[in-house]
């Protein structure tokens, strides 16, 4: 199963591919004890938030795509309103994300990197490492480090208790804009067999980022676990096609003549990651509100308000 799913799962050989010495959460079973009794983050309760909101009651006639959690611990975000949408829907594929963060110099310059790299898959295979890279450094080392330490984790089925706690606690730090952490949580429920959410967050993913190869190639099995053929077929067509001709799957030949169908692919996303940009640049701009006017409408345009004392704001 890994060797099927290694497109999606590429990480879980993170030592050959990023080199990382720091480890920021020990494992280890003589410390986890009291460590988790004094960790600030309830990985239990979040466990179950998450297999109640992932899992609606077939039971249950009511619609439950609106639905937001109502614990006394919920901070009402729109990106945990968005979870609860998403995971409890029986639509999960027409829930609507969330409004993106405010686009930063730093998170707009990160955008232009990402939609540099992905121009450069038409050129080759290198991009595909440089845009790992990227996506699992977006929120900086830390979290990169937790992330590496996760992967890890997955190899060993009896760890994945560990290796969700992680991945769980860097999406409640981090929300869902940070797509690396779903993306592992989609890889360790597809090897636990646990499709329906592994799909849900493969939705997500493909929402924010639909050029995450990763989760594209992944989903594809994901959708054969749920027995969806007719979903496995559409997304295999919108994979990341082989830079080589006439490969298909791994292990993909090195020489040969260019695949044509790889440059139509990269050509799209890119122009799907710069309309995204410009949306979140014209969110951006509307957050921030009509500029503050200083002059009064009913005075002559250009004079300044002036106090009772005849002097102006400075």
């Amino acid at each position: 199963r890994r060797q099927l799913f290694q497109p999606f799962v590429s990480s879980l050989d993170a030592k050959s591919r990023y080199s990382s010495s720091s480890r920021l959460l020990a494992t280890s079973d003589e410390s986890s004890g009291d460590s988790e009794e004094e960790s600030q983050f309830d990985v239990e309760a979040a466990r179950k938030k998450l297999e109640s909101m992932l899992l609606p009651n077939d039971n249950d006639d009511t619609d439950n795509s609106n639905i937001t959690t109502t614990d006394d611990n919920n901070d009402s975000s729109s990106q945990s309103d968005f979870l609860a949408s998403l995971l409890s829907s029986k639509e999960p594929e027409n829930v609507e994300l969330p409004p993106t963060p405010p686009l930063s110099t730093i998170e707009r310059d990160r955008k232009v990197a990402e939609m540099r790299l992905l121009s450069g898959l038409a050129d080759g295979e290198e991009a595909v490492k440089d845009l790992w890279a990227l996506w699992y450094s977006e929120r900086g080392g830390p979290a990169k480090a937790l992330l590496e330490q996760a992967d890890d984790l997955m190899g060993n089925p009896q760890k994945w208790d560990d290796c969700e706690a992680i991945l769980m606690s860097l999406v409640d730090e981090h929300g869902i804009y940070f797509v690396e952490p779903l993306n592992r949580l989609a890889t360790l429920y597809f090897l636990q067999s646990e499709f329906e959410k592994s799909y849900r967050l493969c939705l997500t993913i493909l929402k924010i980022k639909p050029w995450h190869f990763g989760a594209l190639s992944g989903i594809v099995p994901v959708c054969v676990g749920r027995g969806d053929k007719d979903a496995a077929r559409y997304w295999a067509e919108k994979r990341l096609p082989s830079f080589v001709a006439g490969t298909s799957f791994p292990p993909f030949a090195k020489d040969g003549p260019e695949n044509p169908r790889r440059q139509e692919w990269v050509d799209q996303q890119v122009a799907t990651a710069e309309k995204l940009m410009e949306k979140a640049e014209k969110a951006t701009k509307r957050s921030f509100g009509k500029k503050d006017s200083y002059h009064d409408d009913n005075e002559e345009s250009g004079r300044l308000l002036e106090d009772e004392d005849g002097g102006s704001w400075q």
